[in-house]
């Protein structure tokens, strides 16, 4: 076999040898790789091309290797079926495979066609090689830059698409998918315009701007228009188009911008423009009805209202609906007044999570009895309206056609903070313009304050000499029974005086809340008479005390306060003629309760109430009463302030209030205090009296006014204390420094020359550490904060006082632990 191949016989004719002969020399003029090879496969012609650059072997050792030689390992199958193909069947093939060069490792891309060659009975496979490694070399090329720049394409926040000159997708990255809701498999294929229409709902534009692209390959257009997603919902977009081209398509790159963000964010700031632009006309109702009206448009939904959680919404109604809610109910019979149902099913977990709240299906879990104009709510978006950290009110649309989402939420939070910023402001406006209309009422208040505070001191240091002067006259023995009685008389007056200094203050808010325990009743029975000269003689009382020890820790002034207010309330109610019913009674509250006076929390009370047999408060005014400065009265004869502060007061010492009216028939409030439990020791005896004062407590009192100093100090050593004296702080640290005792208590007044009583206190303190401070004082609360004293002072002894008072505070500072 070897010897016939070598002879060139191989089973050929001698003329088909020299025909192949000069075949062959027709090659060595072509660069194709030619070769002929018989049916097992060992090389029988080869060109010299062939031979020299691939297989880089001489004709000896070309006669000697199989074809398959040749060829690289891994496409060695691939190229006997193809051999077998060839032979077995007749046809032609053609191959791409890596031809080992020279001998390898090293390889070349080679194409390899070749067929099927009779003669003689004999079978051969005749073909060509082409050389295409610098050809392989540059379509990977392409695919790595192919494929980066899918990676680039699939990495994109921006959706991408890939349409040929037909407008037929071919690629979209993963944004598209995703923006979609189509998956890759569903895009493929389909025209580009299928997913998106114009504001008219054509898309003939589109497509205009598809062959626009193509045929000017060095433009971007670009158009608005709205995608619609395979859910059916749409949104709005920008369509940019470029031309494009790779191995494969011949079309348009295009890259989508969501301009739903900017589109809100045009339409939130066109509102808010427009919004300032009607505020100052605009009511309220209007600016929080135009918002709802916003909030809907804003997520394609078609029910909105706010709910207000409290009844201080400055005359607003419970609920505001948008206008297309209130078109609707009133086309059905509503007459454009939202009908009452709980919402609070609704709107809990936003109120209590504090946090919009998205609900994407129906509550049919909800037992709500809505009327026949009440609409359905399938879906909603919660939002909770936040102003000083509480939750003032609840923002809900619903019925959008799709699910909300987060963004919807983030959109109409936005709304409604900056809605709430100008509704507030427009509240405050209103507030400011009510202020400006009893101004002059205020400044008269004001000025009453003022006189308050400059006199207080004064007077009150020349009412405590006074009193104590007298009642130190009438602890003497042997007093002739009229002396006493004309002593007793001017104590009295004394006490009154005190008392109306006391009501002046309170009236003008001025004085310093020191809470006391006391009898209920006996507080009540004791301002009859003041109030009968308040009210005038046609008011009548009837008093109905509790009868059951009712004690309460208020400070006295407060509970006076509260007491005037609500008996001139009661006056003017009645126009000045008729009976006040004042009761006390002891109630015990057994669950926490919210109604319009505030949260209700179990406990013991004493409840005062107050009644009168007017005309009642009108059911649009009784959610208004307790906010400051209503009022139904002329201009000039009320201020607003007696229930509001009466609330404040109430609220100040844990309480609530609340009241009963029904027109024609008269009003009663009913104010409720926490019951005080005394506490006792073992024997039941109260501990504060049961307790008597140190022989060997030494108290230093510093005082400028030489008479209170006096009498202070024969008050206390009556009662057994040690006394050190000084009119000024100066000489007050001058006995400190040379007393050798220990000074237990420090009673100072406030106000005084050369330093106050509390840097008297600290530099004392360096000197005698260890000692207890009371001060003392006749100025208002706001003077005697400016110096440092806390208003709600536990150390504080309000002049006039008496030496009962002086001698309990004396000991409830010292034995506090």
């Amino acid at each position: 076999m070897q010897e016939n191949r070598t002879s060139g016989s191989h089973g050929l004719a001698d003329h088909e040898v020299s025909g192949m002969v000069e075949g062959k020399s027709m090659t060595d003029m072509l660069p194709q790789s030619m070769y002929l090879i018989d049916a097992e496969g060992h090389m029988v012609r080869w060109s010299p091309l062939f031979r020299d650059r691939i297989a880089g072997l001489s004709d000896q050792s070309m006669e000697s290797i199989n074809f398959i030689d040749l060829i690289h390992p891994e496409d060695r199958e691939l190229v006997r079926q193809r051999m077998r193909n060839i032979l077995n069947r007749g046809v032609e093939e053609s191959v791409e495979v890596r031809v080992l060069f020279k001998g390898g490792p090293t390889y070349r891309w080679f194409v390899l066609m070749a067929n099927r060659y009779e003669c003689d009975g004999a079978v051969f496979i005749t073909g060509t090689g082409v050389d295409i490694t610098r050809l392989k070399k540059a379509e990977k090329a392409l695919m790595v830059s192919e494929q980066r720049f899918r990676s680039i394409l699939e990495q994109a926040d921006y959706p991408v698409f890939i349409a040929d000159i037909e407008g037929l997708i071919k690629y979209v990255s993963p944004a598209f998918e995703e923006v979609s809701g189509y998956a890759s498999s569903e895009c493929l294929n389909r025209s580009f315009t299928k997913f998106f229409e114009e504001t008219d709902g054509g898309n003939s534009g589109v497509m205009l701007m598809l062959d626009d692209v193509i045929s000017n390959s060095e433009d971007i257009r670009k158009c608005e228009c709205t995608m619609r997603k395979r859910d059916g919902s749409v949104f709005p977009v920008e369509i940019r188009l470029h031309k494009y081209s790779d191995h494969r398509v011949e079309g348009a790159i295009g890259v989508l911008y969501d301009l739903t963000q900017r589109k809100r964010f045009d339409l939130l700031t066109e509102f808010r423009f427009d919004l300032l632009r009607r505020a100052e006309d605009a009511s309220i109702e209007e600016i929080l009805q135009g918002a709802l009206d916003e909030a809907e448009q804003l997520t394609d939904s078609s029910l909105g209202f706010i709910y207000f959680l409290s009844d201080d919404s400055n005359g607003l109604p419970k609920y505001i609906w948008s206008t297309k809610v209130r078109d609707e109910m009133s086309a059905m019979g509503g007459n454009g007044e939202h009908p009452s149902f709980n919402s609070m099913p609704f709107l809990k977990e936003a109120i209590e999570k504090r946090r919009a709240i998205i609900v994407n299906e129906p509550s049919l879990s909800l037992d709500l009895e809505f009327s026949s104009f009440q609409p359905d709510v399938k879906n909603r978006l919660v939002v909770p309206v936040i102003d000083g950290g509480e939750v003032v009110a609840v923002c809900l649309v619903g019925n959008k056609p799709f699910p909300y989402v987060d963004n919807d939420a983030q959109w109409v939070s936005t709304l409604a903070n900056m809605v709430w910023d100008i509704v507030t402001r427009k509240m405050n406006e209103q507030s400011e313009n009510r202020i400006q209309s009893i101004l002059l009422q205020i400044q008269k208040m004001e000025l009453i304050g003022q006189l308050a505070g400059g006199i207080a001191h004064d007077f009150n240091n020349m009412l405590g000499v006074i009193m104590g002067n007298t009642e130190l006259a009438m602890c003497n023995d042997g007093l002739d029974p009229s002396v006493e009685e004309n002593l007793a008389e001017i104590y009295r007056a004394a006490e009154r005086s005190a008392e109306m200094t006391s009501q002046l203050l309170a009236f003008a808010r001025k004085q310093t809340a020191v809470p006391s325990v006391f009898e209920v009743d006996q507080a009540i029975g004791d301002s009859l008479a003041i109030l009968q000269r308040v009210v005038g003689k046609k008011i009548g009382f009837d008093w109905h005390p509790s009868g059951a020890g009712c004690k309460v820790r208020v400070d006295p002034s407060q509970f006076d306060q509260i007491l005037m207010n609500l008996c001139l309330n009661a006056s003017d109610a009645m126009g000045g003629e008729g009976t006040i019913v004042i009761k006390a009674k002891r109630l015990k509250v057994d669950h926490t309760l919210e109604h319009p006076g505030g949260i209700r929390e179990p406990g013991e009370y004493v409840q005062i109430s107050v009644s009168d047999s007017g005309q009642g408060i009108p059911e649009e005014h009784q959610l208004h009463i307790f906010e400051p400065f209503f009022t139904t009265k002329v201009l000039g004869k009320g201020t607003g302030l007696g229930l509001s502060s009466i609330y404040g007061i109430v609220k100040q010492n844990r309480g609530f209030v609340d009241f009963e009216s029904e027109k024609g028939n008269g009003t009663t409030f009913h104010i409720y205090l926490p019951l005080y439990r005394e506490k006792t020791n073992g024997l039941g005896i109260d501990r504060q009296n049961s307790s008597s004062p140190s022989n060997h407590t030494t108290i230093l009192v510093v005082e400028d006014e030489p008479e209170i100093l006096s009498l202070c100090k024969m008050m206390l050593q009556k009662s057994g204390f040690t006394v050190l004296t000084a009119a000024f702080p100066k000489d007050a640290i001058m006995i400190a420094e040379e007393f050798s005792g220990k000074i237990d208590l420090l009673l100072t007044d406030v106000i005084m020359p050369e330093m106050n009583g509390v840097e008297l206190a600290s530099k004392l303190s360096t000197i005698s550490p260890g000692f207890r401070v009371l001060f003392m004082s006749g100025y208002s609360a706001d003077i005697i904060a400016d110096k440092g004293m806390p208003h709600n002072s536990f150390n504080l002894l309000r002049k006039p006082f008496t030496i009962k008072t002086l001698i309990e505070k004396v000991n409830a500072v010292l034995e506090a632990k």
